[in-house]
């Protein structure tokens, strides 16, 4: 049997300083291979950090983390570094381009970072999210839509199981939001596992499921 993408078993997140803030409570949760789950919640819920677990970049206080069968507290630092870079795609709402770099280099950064740069893949990355033409232009030269399919190209350019975007739509306009969101539909058409942190009831509803957090908890 195909393992779970993700599975969190009783996980918790203690900040220690003063009393501790305990950002995650005991979360248990378990997400498909191939399915979109939407995270809500309203701020300071523990939405970033459940992101923050998921991709390796924070490890949990208790709880075990597993994603696509491996757990990630077993991992030293490189190991969970190479397991994201292969496994795992990021998009942010701030989309962390970087300024001097064209929308093609941008993408082509992943790569190096993945000790493989490849620029046909890169373009491909990019037609994918219907930013091929833009490929030599700078940030500063692109709307918001259009670096945040840069952002998206990037994350998909070394083929990731799993992609995790924190707030992608929130600084979009209508049109931007619908463009972004079809190019995430045609990743679950592919079979990708789709975690999404979303204040959007709208783009939660196109989700498959809704995991809603409050004070760290699954509620």
């Amino acid at each position: 049997m195909t393992p779970p993408a993700v599975v969190l078993a009783h996980v918790s997140k203690v900040y220690h300083g003063g009393d501790g803030v305990r950002a995650l409570d005991g979360v248990t949760l378990t997400i498909e291979e191939g399915e979109w789950v939407a995270v809500t919640g309203p701020s300071g819920s523990g939405k970033t950090t459940l992101l923050n677990l998921l991709d390796g970049l924070d490890r949990p206080t208790e709880g075990r983390v597993e994603i696509l069968g491996r757990e990630l507290s077993t991992l030293s630092p490189d190991e969970r570094a190479t397991f994201r870079r292969e496994n795992v795609g990021l998009v942010f709402q701030e989309f962390h381009l970087v300024g001097y770099l064209t929308a093609l280099e941008n993408v082509m950064l992943a790569q190096y970072y993945h000790s493989m740069v490849d620029r046909g893949s890169a373009l491909a990355a990019l037609e994918s999210v219907e930013m091929a033409g833009r490929a030599t232009h700078l940030p500063s030269q692109l709307s918001g839509g259009e670096k945040q399919r840069v952002s998206i190209a990037r994350a998909l350019v070394n083929d990731p199981k799993i992609l995790l975007a924190d707030e992608p739509t929130g600084n979009l306009d209508e049109a931007n939001e619908k463009k972004v969101l079809e190019i995430f539909g045609r990743l679950k058409g592919r079979g990708k596992t789709l975690v999404v942190v979303t204040h959007n009831p709208d783009v939660a509803a196109l989700a498959d499921r809704t995991i809603h957090l409050a004070h760290g908890r699954v509620v």
